[in-house]
């Protein structure tokens, strides 16, 4: 069937100005629970638009199962190595319950709160750092000189990677994401490439820790056990690349998407210009307007109905996130950047229920400290151009967003 708006999940472009709003409000009102046509390589699917349905399915752990995709991929994608959709099908991401849990406890006492503050002071030496070298410049390119490497460089040091390493794993971030783009991934030879390439840099890197263990969170891989056993080459690969790639690119793509909410809505943005102590609380407002991840996926495990709507075993749902965090059954005048929403929190940008981000704590620390320099340092930066987006139907990366850096 024809969607508004010429919207077709399976096709990146339309995603090239990142959330069409347009269209999710069009299909909202038609059609909340949509049926979406499928392709050579997907069957149909279900598109879910609201809120309470994208909650609904993603508590529902009985119904509902990760298992057989964590996302809808275009062809593309679906097109890669077999070797390399082995380790990816065994990312948490693609987990259901009790397994999902006991990967996840693996690693999960890194991001608590007492967690994550140790390594606060690091982060805000490299935000500062960072931004001192924009110093007597008139204009950057946010994602590259700063959006980029913030994330790259922390989830680095939690995981334990090398430094000079960091370019290299940014690199494969790149490419997990950026597949349909060939900026990023100019043929799916270069894609399979680089997928393989991290996966043996992780494994190397693993090895080492098997045999000099630090305090890392490459060591508990290495040496965790799930169920009593050991876990295997696969899924140490896969663990190593779901946190790595998880940690960096929707992260960056937040820090951007913050900046660009923030051009938007100048009043806002004086807000927090004048009194710094709002950005805390202002920070689940930016990450509900923005929302950096377009989809996830869930399959039915039984026939459900689902507010009317018969979802037969074995389909697919797509949980548009954008969609459901611009739901004006639950965000009032949901399109408008309110930094004193009152129920901002209930945005679902981490994604609900057992695969809630583990990682979104530190997210959200990274997200405050960078707005809380970068603002001081310049408050009345100027959005030179458009952002531009990696071509994608997963996540809303924004590749550039150039500024004039007025202070």
């Amino acid at each position: 069937m024809t969607l508004p708006h010429g919207f077709n999940l399976l096709n990146p472009e339309s995603f090239a100005d990142g959330h069409p709003h347009a269209a999710y409000d069009a299909i909202r009102a038609a059609s909340p629970i949509c049926r979406h046509d499928g392709s050579a390589t997907q069957d149909p699917f279900w598109l879910l638009t609201r809120h309470a349905d994208i909650r609904t399915v993603s508590m529902d752990k009985d119904r509902f199962t990760s298992t057989q995709g964590f996302r809808v991929a275009t062809d593309a994608r679906a097109a890669m190595a077999p070797e390399i959709g082995a380790v990816l099908r065994r990312f948490m991401l693609a987990m259901d319950e009790p397994e999902h849990s006991d990967f996840r406890g693996l690693v999960a006492s890194a991001f608590l709160p007492s967690g994550i503050a140790a390594a606060e002071p690091m982060i805000r030496a490299n935000v500062a750092r960072l931004i001192e070298g924009l110093e007597g410049r008139d204009t950057a390119e946010f994602v590259s000189e700063i959006g980029a490497k913030v994330p790259i460089q922390t989830v680095c040091a939690v995981m334990g990677v090398p430094p000079e390493d960091e370019w290299r794993v940014f690199e494969f971030t790149n490419a997990v994401f950026g597949t349909d783009d060939p900026e990023y991934a100019p043929s799916l030879e270069v894609a399979n490439e680089r997928y393989l390439a991290i996966f043996d840099y992780g494994w190397s890197l693993l090895e080492d820790r098997r045999r000099n263990p630090r305090a890392d969170l490459l060591t508990r891989i290495a040496h965790g056990t799930v169920g009593g056993r050991p876990l295997d080459e696969i899924e140490q690969k896969s663990f190593f690349s779901n946190m790595i790639s998880a940690g960096n690119e929707t992260t960056r793509s937040s820090f951007a998407g913050a900046l660009w909410a923030l051009s938007q809505f100048p009043d806002e943005r004086r807000k927090l210009v004048d009194d710094p102590s709002l950005i805390p609380a202002a920070v689940n407002e930016l990450l509900r307007w923005f929302s950096p991840v377009f989809q996830m996926a869930r399959t039915a495990l039984v026939d459900v109905d689902l507010d009317g709507t018969t979802i037969k075993a074995g389909e697919k749902l797509v949980l548009l996130y954008g969609a459901g965090n611009h739901d004006p059954a639950m965000f009032e005048d949901p399109h408008r950047l309110d930094l004193a929403r009152a129920n901002a929190n209930r945005h679902i940008t981490f994604g609900f229920g057992v695969h809630h981000c583990i990682g979104n704590r530190l997210a959200q620390m990274q997200l405050g400290i960078i707005l809380e320099a970068f603002l001081k340092a310049f408050p009345d930066y100027e959005i030179l151009e458009k952002p531009r987006y990696i071509r994608s139907n997963f996540v809303g990366a924004m590749k550039s967003l150039p500024m004039r850096l007025r202070r």
